[in-house]
């Protein structure tokens, strides 16, 4: 009997037959692996026709306001400000009147520092929750009225003695817990809760009294 008819792999044309389909396969599956893109992240696919078509826009960068002074404050319209990490002796007082948040997220203020000896200094400032920075722009003069610093400077807000109350108002009152600006009206009410004599005060929104 012919053993390659019951054997027929044993042919020795077959191992050539099979060795070039088996080296056929091999040089053609890097090919099918680079056109399979499914696992790509970077693939076309994954964005979207407008993702493609609108460019992303560039943060602009902060620009401060020009802010004007508010009017000269008034005794009726001081809050007393528990500045905890103030000096020892002094007092504060914030005018209601001149609270408010400007569109660069600066929160404005005028503050009454009053020494123990009784010599008050009047200033309006600003500060910057994002920066943790603060700005005094102009002081009180004795004729009642404000005058501006001479180049202000931003300057880092957490200070101690006499200027210890910043860190009081970025973290009692200005500021939130991310480190945003609080609207004015919020700052307010918050000077209104922690005053002893709030019942006494009438504030300039008449909301803040409810």
């Amino acid at each position: 009997m012919d053993a390659s008819r019951c054997f027929p792999f044993r042919s020795p044309t077959r191992p050539r037959l099979w060795l070039a389909v088996f080296l056929a396969v091999l040089m053609n599956a890097p090919v099918v692996m680079a056109n399979d893109d499914a696992d790509n992240p970077n693939r076309p696919d994954d964005l979207t026709p407008a993702e493609i078509a609108e460019p992303q826009e560039a943060e602009k960068p902060w620009q401060e306001q020009q802010q004007p002074f508010p009017p000269f404050p008034r005794a009726q319209d001081l809050i007393p400000v528990r500045a905890d990490t103030g000096a020892t002796g002094y007092n504060y007082y914030i005018d209601v009147n001149s609270v408010s948040l400007s569109t660069d997220e600066v929160l404005h203020y005028t503050i009454i520092i009053q020494s123990p000896t009784g010599a008050s200094n009047i200033v309006y400032e600003g500060i910057r929750c994002a920066t943790q920075e603060i700005k005094t722009l102009g002081y009180g003069t004795r004729d009642g009225r404000f005058a501006r610093m001479r180049d202000p400077k931003w300057t880092y807000v957490f200070t101690r003695g006499p200027l210890g109350y910043r860190t009081t108002l970025v973290e009692r009152y200005v500021c939130d817990e991310n480190g945003w600006a609080i609207d004015s009206d919020t700052v307010l009410a918050r000077l209104v809760l922690h005053d002893p004599r709030r019942a006494r005060i009438a504030p300039s929104d008449p909301d803040l009294g409810k």
